[in-house]
C-alpha cells in the first residue's frame, strides 16, 4: 500500500511540474509554425490567461527570440491580444531598442512604429512613465534608424494633456 501510495504521489508531482513547466520562445516558435498564431493566442489565451502574461513578460524584458515571438504572434492578433502584445514590445525599448526597431513592421498593426513608440500604456506610474521615456530615448539615440520611433514618442508627448494617474 505504501508503495502505492508513493508511485500516486510521485506521478501527482510528475505531472504538476509539467504544467507549471515555462514555455520557452522556441516551443512557441515550433508551435506558431505548427498550428498558427491564431490557435497559439487562443492556448495562451486558456483558462486565466496566464500563460499570456507570461509571454509578454518575457517579450517586455526585450531577449531577441522572444521579440521573434513577438512578430510571429503581431500579424493572427486580435483587439485584447493586440493591445496586449503592442504594449509588451514598448516595454522593451529601454532594454534592447535594436532588436525592438527590427520586428517593427507597419504591415502588423500591433508592431507598427506609431503603436509601439506612441507610449501604448494604460497602467503606469508618473515616475514610472517619465523614466520611461528618458531610457528609452537615451537608448534608441544610440541605435541607427531610431528616428521615426523617437519622433512618434516625442510627437506623442507633445500631444499629451499632462499626466493623470487613474490607479
Amino acid at each position: 500500500m505504501i508503495k502505492i501510495t508513493t508511485y500516486i504521489l510521485l506521478l501527482f508531482i510528475s505531472f504538476k511540474t509539467i504544467a507549471i513547466t515555462p514555455i520557452n520562445p522556441e516551443q512557441l516558435t515550433n508551435r506558431i509554425k505548427t498550428v498558427g498564431a491564431k490557435m497559439v493566442i487562443a492556448e495562451l489565451f486558456k483558462d486565466d490567461e496566464s500563460q499570456w502574461g507570461f509571454v509578454l513578460s518575457k517579450i517586455s524584458g526585450g531577449e531577441n527570440n522572444w521579440l521573434t515571438v513577438a512578430a510571429l504572434l503581431a500579424p493572427e492578433s486580435d483587439a485584447a491580444s493586440a493591445e496586449t502584445l503592442t504594449a509588451a514590445v514598448a516595454k522593451a525599448i529601454p532594454h534592447n531598442p535594436a532588436a525592438v526597431l527590427a520586428v517593427l513592421n507597419d504591415d502588423a498593426p500591433p508592431l507598427s512604429t506609431q503603436r509601439v513608440c506612441s507610449l501604448p500604456f494604460y497602467s503606469i506610474t508618473e515616475p514610472d512613465y517619465n523614466k520611461y521615456i528618458v531610457d528609452s530615448i537615451q537608448k534608441l539615440y544610440k541605435v541607427a534608424n531610431s528616428k521615426d520611433c523617437i519622433d512618434t514618442m516625442v510627437n506623442t508627448i507633445g500631444k499629451s494633456n499632462g499626466f493623470i494617474e487613474e490607479n
